[in-house]
């Protein structure tokens, strides 16, 4: 964790960015598209935050935008962005004028604690596993995602396995305990996928289940 601390626009949201995940976005508001519309002009991120109707999440990603897919004529915009680095809220700051202003946060950047020799073996266990799974879940034959992000956030970016567990991996501080939690989502899963796989082919194959 870096010792500075820098105010950003935050952008909650009711799901969770990752670092180097792509996401789209659909902007309507006039809070957000002010928020996008400097973002633009200067070049600079926002703060993507995962919320329910209560709070804000502790920790969330720095988003920059990455292409703008449509202008609307009454403002509205798609959008792509991508995640970059991981932060976690010092203090929230609320807009004088919520219908105009969005939520402001001073925050400290944060990265991964050195990880031991286990990353390796896990490395190993968890991709073969994930082609695995998505080929189960119907999605055919799907290469482990490349890039220069952690392997966990890559995976975790190409499967939906829900926000509480991508929030988890967003403030998780080691490679290793992200994978080792990702293997054993995954062990946990492939078996109740074989056992639907395995009932459809029957049911195609004599037309009933048994």
């Amino acid at each position: 964790m870096t010792d500075d601390i820098t105010t950003i626009d935050l952008f909650p949201l009711r799901l969770v960015l990752l670092p180097g995940e792509v996401l789209p976005l659909h902007i309507f508001e006039e809070r957000y598209r002010r928020l996008i519309a400097r973002c633009r002009e200067s070049g600079s991120a926002f703060g993507a935050i995962m919320h329910d109707d209560d709070s804000v999440a502790e920790a969330g990603c720095t988003a920059v935008v990455h292409e703008v897919v449509e202008e609307l004529e009454d403002g509205r915009l798609n959008i792509i962005v991508r995640g970059r680095q991981r932060f976690r809220i010092e203090t929230l700051l609320q807009p004088d004028d919520p219908e105009t202003d969005c939520l402001r946060g001073r925050i400290r950047v944060f990265d991964d604690d050195p990880d031991g020799d286990d990353v390796d073996h896990l490395v190993a266990e968890a991709e073969p596993l994930f082609s695995r799974l998505v080929a189960l879940m119907g999605a055919g034959v799907m290469e482990v995602p490349r890039g220069d992000d952690p392997l966990s956030f890559r995976l975790a970016s190409a499967v939906d396995f829900g926000v509480a567990l991508k929030q988890r991996l967003l403030e998780a501080v080691s490679e290793t305990d992200r994978l080792d939690l990702l293997v054993t989502v995954m062990q946990g899963l492939i078996p109740s996928l074989e056992l639907r796989r395995d009932r459809e082919e029957a049911i195609r194959g004599n037309g009933k289940g048994n």
